[in-house]
């Protein structure tokens, strides 16, 4: 038995040891999550308008072009609600200067599930770079090697897409395609917000709520932004789903921001069925800089 266990030793520690060196090689890989959480930790006390949301800002609100006030894109993709609440207490202590929020709050984001449910694996990268501790990091929310297909993406990329102040300019009006815009593209983004619990939608809502109350006890103007999709997306969106998004007037002390049907806004403005170009969001931006003023 002592020899079958010393075999098993041997077997296994050069293996550990090949796994443990790859999973620092991988945390050492810049990502999006890394560089947000260095800028914050040494550039937070500037900021004067905070940036939160899933890809619909992240792709879609460039600080460049806010020049008004000192701006930073803190979105990421699928970003949900108990997300932006996390980050925004956060770096709370250390935003000595922070008067509006600009938070993404419309049909991609209002019925989303827990990420542990949908794209676990970016559970991972809050728990690393921006030390959510939800889950335990002997969990496998604590490995890079978790999840092998988004380490991979990670090792193929390199780097982040973000410029300095947190926007992802990936979405080139150069590199937009035709075929993000057929029928089935923008049925299949319809069906990805599909509201699928409204159980769900209801505890979004309520971490809204307590966004808008937080903002208020410290005085900072929170806004509720509705992001520009193109027409036939928004036609499509499930009319019950459209009541509920009305209900966030209800809630108190913000501003609501309606984007999602504006027609200064043509197709060739958007990457995709919902995502502006890197020049729809210059337009976007410019747009929302001249409300903040």
């Amino acid at each position: 038995m002592r020899k079958f266990i010393i075999q098993c030793v041997c077997f296994l520690l050069p293996l550990l040891v090949v796994a443990g060196v790859a999973e620092m090689y991988m945390r050492h890989l810049p990502n999006s999550y890394q560089q947000k959480e260095t800028w914050m930790q040494a550039h937070a006390s500037e900021v004067e308008v905070l940036i939160l949301g899933n890809s619909h800002g992240l792709f879609g609100l460039r600080p460049d072009c806010m020049s008004s006030r000192k701006t930073y894109n803190l979105c990421q993709v699928s970003q949900i609600f108990e997300y932006d609440e996390y980050l925004l207490k956060r770096y709370a202590p250390k935003l000595k200067k922070l008067r509006e929020v600009i938070l993404i709050a419309d049909n991609s984001n209002l019925f989303d599930a827990p990420l542990e449910q949908t794209e676990w694996f970016r559970c991972i990268y809050y728990r690393l770079y921006m030390d959510y501790p939800k889950h335990s990091l002997w969990s496998k929310y604590g490995f890079e090697l978790s999840n092998v297909q988004a380490a991979w993406q990670k090792f193929l990329a390199g780097k982040s897409d973000c410029d300095s102040l947190g926007w992802n300019r990936s979405y080139a009006q150069a590199k937009r395609s035709e075929e993000s815009f057929t029928e089935q593209e923008i049925e299949n983004a319809i069906r990805h917000h599909y509201c699928k619990d409204w159980a769900v939608a209801n505890n979004n809502l309520v971490t809204l709520r307590r966004i808008a109350e937080w903002c208020h006890e410290h005085q900072i103007r929170l806004l509720l932004v509705q992001a520009p999709v193109t027409n036939d997306y928004y036609r499509r969106i499930d009319k019950r789903q459209r009541h509920f998004i009305k209900s966030l007037s209800l809630i108190p002390y913000v501003q609501i921001l309606d984007y999602s049907d504006d027609k200064r806004f043509n197709d060739h403005d958007f990457f995709d069925a919902d995502h502006l170009t890197d020049e729809g969001a210059r337009k976007w931006s410019e747009m929302i800089n001249n409300t903040i003023l």
